[in-house]
């Protein structure tokens, strides 16, 4: 296995530095990485600096979007760029209000929480992130270390998820526009690990009309039959495949998962020459 094209820094929401993760991977052998970290790109240049030539890092970003059905109801559907210019002014304004409104999702959060005497804040929680923007797994130590919960899943589970009488939808771009943002830039638009519900092959199509480009068919959440199903529907509807381990480093009891997805070094030839191809003038 030499190629992942799904990693995360602590610049998002995963526990290693660049730094960590390019480390990781030279020493399990990969060849070509991307880092894809959810809505910024401030752990590329470092990754490129600590690679120093041992393996291909691949600019990358993954944008976590909302898409709205016909009836109103929302879903979070992650948009990975790939081959992206970072220094683009369009996707990086696009980016920038994507942190916007996490902070903002997060304060709403953290008040909702707090109103139930669990004695969590933002501080708390911008300390687990870090350097990163405060995502839900920041959120869910924070509750944690405040002893609204015994465990992140018991967090997650009591406070976070649809359904919770605490969650709050967030803001966040459109699938659409972060297509634009990407090819705009120069990219390759994927669509992250877009799981088992049929109506995903429909949105996929919709979304290749506004310049999708590949559909993550490798992907840890995606059996042996699923990943051969997106292989072959890419291949019917001239959709690339894509694919990673989405490792965010090892958090707690649960061991880092980079290289542990089998992705065909054909995957990143397709892309850089799609690329290419689709490069602005």
């Amino acid at each position: 296995m030499s190629v992942d094209l799904h990693l995360h820094t602590y610049h998002s929401d995963a526990t290693w530095s660049p730094e960590d993760l390019i480390e990781h991977a030279v020493g399990l052998r990969l060849r070509h990485i991307a880092i894809t970290d959810h809505d910024t790109v401030a752990g590329i240049d470092e990754g490129i600096q600590a690679a120093r030539g041992r393996l291909e890092i691949i600019p990358g970003v993954e944008i976590n979007t909302i898409h709205k059905s016909s009836d109103g109801a929302s879903q979070d559907v992650h948009i990975l760029g790939y081959f992206i210019d970072r220094s683009d002014a369009k996707l990086r304004a696009l980016l920038q209000r994507q942190r916007d409104a996490r902070l903002e999702h997060a304060r709403k959060c953290v008040e909702a929480i707090a109103a139930t005497s669990v004695p969590i804040t933002l501080e708390t929680a911008q300390k687990h992130a870090g350097r990163g923007a405060i995502g839900k797994m920041h959120l869910a130590r924070a509750i944690i270390e405040a002893g609204g919960a015994k465990d992140a899943s018991e967090a997650y589970d009591k406070y976070l998820v649809r359904g919770s009488e605490f969650f709050i939808d967030r803001n966040g771009a459109t699938p659409e526009e972060a297509i634009e943002a990407i090819t705009g830039s120069g990219g390759i638009a994927s669509i992250a690990h877009p799981g088992k519900e049929a109506q995903m092959f429909d949105l996929i199509l919709r979304l290749k009309q506004a310049g999708l480009g590949a559909v993550e068919a490798y992907h840890r959440v995606h059996c042996a039959d699923r990943t051969k199903q997106y292989v072959r529907f890419a291949q019917r509807n001239d959709l690339l495949v894509t694919g990673g381990s989405d490792c965010h480093g090892p958090f707690e009891q649960y061991a880092a998962t980079v290289g542990t997805i089998r992705v065909p070094l054909s995957v990143v030839e397709n892309l850089r020459s799609r690329a290419k191809q689709t490069a602005p003038l």
